[in-house]
């Protein structure tokens, strides 16, 4: 997992290609031009969903993870919370699929906070659980892009 400013996102170019595109394409986002919905940024190896809703309650979490592709999750506006822990220090609840590169967990991890102008990215490695409210559920505008690796 990193997690930094988009402002320096482009001290993480060196990790990956695909992940160094994905991330130029959140920094260069104008504001006020965030649509709903998937984006195609180079095909199936790099999409971007744009989510809106309000952020839950931690008993609502559910950990995911995924094998084939990375999460750049970006705070556009709002806040919220993220389950993090490594995969094999949870249960599997759910088997994976690899149509829809998706498992659900259980068990515990630690939380991390993503703000305005904040990224994080999940490795296949990590269980996340987005979308925890700080305190009370607030609203949430965000993209996540998906990255094959």
């Amino acid at each position: 997992m990193i997690i930094d400013q988009i402002e320096t996102a482009g001290l993480y170019s060196s990790l990956h290609p695909r992940i160094a595109t994905g991330l130029l394409f959140l920094a260069n986002l104008k504001a006020g031009i965030l649509t709903s919905g998937r984006e195609e940024i180079d095909g199936d190896a790099i999409f971007a969903l744009h989510q809106e809703y309000l952020s839950k309650p931690l008993t609502d979490g559910k950990w995911e993870s995924h094998k084939c592709y990375a999460d750049i999750h970006f705070m556009y506006e709002g806040e919220e919370q993220f389950g993090y822990a490594p995969v094999n220090s949870l249960r599997n609840t759910t088997p994976y699929d690899s149509g829809q590169d998706y498992a659900l967990h259980e068990g515990d991890g630690q939380q991390i906070q993503l703000s305005k102008g904040w990224f994080v990215i999940f490795f296949p490695h990590d269980a996340h659980m987005p979308g925890i409210a700080i305190g009370q559920p607030s609203h949430v505008r965000k993209v996540v892009v998906k990255v094959k690796l």
